[in-house]
């Protein structure tokens, strides 16, 4: 029914024409945007498509989004985000943006459809499918490493909403973590690989990592910035430096072979043969 952005336009088949089935819909490059969505519109129209309404806002607890087209298609809900322009890092982060607000609005369900005048990045695609792995990075797709403890608390309520748990940061969580993370990314069959991983999952688990390790330290352990060490914030505690923020990225990347697991308890055992020193931070 649509063309989300492939390399080439495909050019419909002898076979497809003689069936009456439609080809892609043709975006100029650099055209207007307020003229190409009216383009869309009319050619989805002529598909058996109803515009229910152009220049669409959807609020959600995340904010508030416009999204080119709002259509039904066969009693099926339908977003269409029309875009002329090249696509950079700014684009593709507004794209996703996008769909964070709609799949936390009362049309989560809803189809979202690109038509793009330029090739339609992977990672784009994929934010606007509704795989597992997509919809659990959406909601986490605005935290930061500069804020661990935030990025930590935010990930252990989105992902106990997600799996229908409730974690905690005891390390004993983390081996059901990995699972389950693992899970996520290998089940999303609308890729040939593993999904992209976006900055605010890293931010999220390396933080919900380096909280479990602070957290049952037994020993006074605070969160520093460290801009010449690790891959974001390290946590400091007895005689150690921590990158949990690199070590959720390594396992992200790497799968069990960086298990966060085995390095939370390696690290928690030497702590302990240490003995308690200060105050350890109760359990929440």
């Amino acid at each position: 029914m649509f063309w989300r952005g492939e390399e080439k336009a495909p050019v419909p088949s002898q076979e497809n024409t003689q069936r009456g089935r439609p080809g892609p819909i043709q975006l100029t490059p650099d055209a207007p945007r307020p003229a190409t969505i009216l383009q869309v519109a009319g050619e989805l129209e002529e598909r058996g498509g109803r515009i229910l309404e152009l220049l669409k806002e959807i609020r959600s607890p995340l904010g508030r989004v416009v999204l080119s087209i709002h259509l039904l298609k066969n009693e099926k809900t339908f977003f269409g985000e029309v875009t002329t322009g090249p696509w950079d890092e700014r684009s593709e982060r507004e794209v996703a943006e996008r769909a964070a607000v709609l799949r936390n609005s009362e049309h989560a369900d809803a189809e979202l459809e690109l038509f793009s005048a330029y090739p339609v990045p992977e990672n784009v695609r994929f934010f606007c499918g509704r795989s597992p792995a997509a919809l659990l990075q959406l909601d986490l797709l605005r935290l930061d490493v500069a804020r661990p403890e935030e990025a930590a608390a935010v990930f252990r309520e989105v992902a106990s909403r997600h799996w229908g748990i409730d974690l905690n940061f005891e390390p004993g969580y983390l081996p059901l973590v990995e699972d389950l993370l693992m899970a996520a990314l290998a089940g999303d069959e609308t890729l040939d690989r593993i999904p992209p991983v976006s900055g605010g999952l890293v931010a999220g688990v390396g933080g919900f990592l380096g909280e479990t390790i602070r957290k049952n330290a037994g020993h006074v352990a605070a969160w520093r910035e460290d801009e010449e060490w690790g891959e974001g914030p390290t946590v400091e505690v007895g005689d150690f430096v921590l990158d949990p923020i690199g070590k959720a990225h390594a396992f992200l990347r790497e799968g069990p072979d960086e298990s966060m697991a085995f390095y939370a308890n390696y690290v928690l055992g030497l702590l302990e043969e240490d003995g308690p020193v200060g105050d350890p931070e109760p359990q929440e």
